[in-house]
């Protein structure tokens, strides 16, 4: 089992995704998913502490799904997330637990030696430190073994697995396995990237050229329900619904979230102090739906050229009347992230 989570961590874990071939588009989730892991300091000084939120979402929901964080790996080797697994191995050989809570949200405090701790760096690099935290998500029941093992090439694997109600392993349309890094600098800081909010805490999407308020933004996203819609009362967020079942064919439906850039862009401290020159953060946003098609990405800053206002998604329709949901998700290239979703209504024609 440890060799198949390994094998699993090694071709999924960058994508955030379970052990298993992927057939639909990235965005359009269809299975249960991790959209993303938000830190309150993307960018966190030795000592402090860092509280992480998942974002995920089930379509075969209502069902119980656990979630859970596995923090502990401080600076594995080359900075590679599997040798975080040799660490584990060697922590349990020594009696000592990772740091484990269920949850959708986790608290670490880096140690203060993170960056004093690690060898020598190349000359003239930033000295830095790193803290990685891993998360599963499943649609059973996790289960751990702390019998990790001491390779130091991390052959032992991620020891976590889920399983169904007769204890036989599931497979990544109900697993999701993934990591989250937190860079550690001595004096470098970012925040995270920002929506524009109205006086209700929320962010509003131009939808087909009419603004509409979101379901949410941020942490109240896993909590919050998707927006119940009535046409005859809101007909702006109602949709036609497409017979292609949102295939290239159906009608684009422009959908942009409020996004401002004196709200978001920020120097990148580290590399203008790298580079000798002044360096903005890198920026992107990512659109996710449920049903129907979705633009996948955009980009928001570039690091040279500036601010792009075109960051607009593009929405198909579902052939299926009922609620669309969409995520908005912005990134910064420093570990930055925030999301917003919005609900919408499709009408059978």
């Amino acid at each position: 089992m440890r060799q198949s989570l390994l094998l699993c961590g090694a071709l999924s874990l960058l994508a955030a995704a379970g052990c298993g071939p992927q057939f639909d588009p990235g965005n359009e989730i269809t299975t249960l998913r991790v959209l993303g892991v938000k830190k309150d300091k993307p960018y966190a000084l030795p000592g402090e502490e860092v509280s992480l939120q998942l974002l995920w979402h089930d379509p075969k929901g209502p069902r119980d799904v656990q979630r859970a964080f596995i923090g502990g790996c401080v600076n594995p080797p080359g900075d590679l997330y599997y040798g975080c697994f040799a660490q584990y191995g060697q922590n349990a050989a020594q009696g000592k637990a990772p740091e484990l809570s269920f949850g959708d949200t986790f608290t670490v405090t880096l140690p203060s030696d993170i960056i004093s701790s690690r060898p020598p760096l190349e000359p003239g690099q930033p000295p830095y430190g790193l803290y990685i935290v891993f998360f599963a998500v499943c649609a059973g029941t996790l289960d751990f073994d702390s019998d990790a093992g001491t390779d130091a090439t991390g052959s032992a694997g991620l020891p976590v697995r889920c399983l169904d109600e007769d204890r036989r392993p599931l497979g990544s349309e109900d697993f999701v396995v993934g990591y989250s890094s937190i860079y550690s600098f001595e004096d470098a800081s970012n925040k995270n990237p920002a929506f524009s909010l109205d006086g209700s805490g929320r962010t509003h999407f131009e939808v087909a050229g009419q603004s509409i308020a979101s379901d949410c933004v941020g942490e109240t996203c896993q909590t919050t329900s998707p927006v119940e819609v009535d046409c005859e009362s809101e007909p702006e967020r109602c949709i036609d619904a497409c017979e292609d079942d949102g295939d290239d064919s159906c009608p684009e439906i422009e959908v942009k979230p409020a996004i401002e850039e004196q709200d978001n862009v920020e120097v990148d401290d580290v590399s203008t102090r790298l580079f000798g020159t002044e360096v903005t953060e890198q920026m992107w946003v990512n659109y996710y739906v449920d049903r129907g098609s979705m633009s996948e990405v955009r980009l928001l800053n570039d690091a040279t050229s500036g601010w792009n206002a075109k960051y607009r998604g593009e929405l198909r329709a579902p052939k299926a009347a009922g609620p669309v949901q969409i995520w908005s998700v912005i990134h910064d290239n420093r570990g930055g992230m925030e999301f917003a979703r919005v609900t919408l209504q499709v009408k059978a024609k």
